[in-house]
């Protein structure tokens, strides 16, 4: 059956909605059930885009709320989530939240090229193709988001984004700033 030209090009839209960490491999579907992150600390360093290693959660960052997105400049759904992000770290920074981004991508170059033009309040990491980071972090697809509640435990983790997406993220991070500091 052939797919009139709309149809065919919703379809490569909400393929790309689902990308995978790098282009070479297949869209993977999330498992059913929760991730193996929920309830667990996580705790990892990786370089920004000036060399600079950067540690994530752990001790240092207990008492604070985190936001940590993994994504790439050629991931749609990413390129979405990071004015979202950006308003986020804006407006809740004073307040305890601290918004990391790490990008997947494979080239440096390519994350400096597109956040020229729109550069984010937040820290951006780098892990090229997410070698060190995206099998360790349960990463199955971009954008991946963990939420992070003041102890450093992860408290939600969402797959890909939208709109309806983004304002469930944004509710959590209100609800666990306004959990007291451990």
């Amino acid at each position: 059956m052939r797919r009139p030209p709309l149809a065919a090009a919703l379809l490569a839209l909400v393929a790309a909605c689902a990308a995978p960490r790098t282009p070479q491999r297949p869209t993977p579907r999330p498992p059913p059930g929760p991730s193996r992150l929920l309830g667990t600390e996580v705790s990892f360093s990786a370089p920004d885009l000036a060399g600079r290693d950067v540690q994530v959660g752990g001790a240092a960052a207990r008492g604070r709320v985190q936001v940590v997105d993994f994504w790439a400049s050629w991931c749609e759904p990413c390129k979405e989530q990071l004015p979202h992000l950006d308003r986020l770290a804006r407006e809740h920074g004073e307040d305890g939240l601290r918004v990391t981004g790490v990008a997947f991508d494979e080239d440096r170059a390519a994350v400096e090229a597109f956040l020229a033009p729109a550069p984010v309040a937040f820290e951006i990491l780098w892990d090229p193709g997410g070698a060190a980071l995206g099998d360790r972090l349960d990463v199955q697809r971009l954008p991946t988001t963990l939420v992070i509640d003041r102890r450093g435990l992860v408290r939600h983790v969402h797959r890909g984004y939208d709109r309806a997406e983004g304002e469930k993220l944004e509710e959590e991070v209100r609800l666990l700033l306004a959990e007291p500091a451990p």
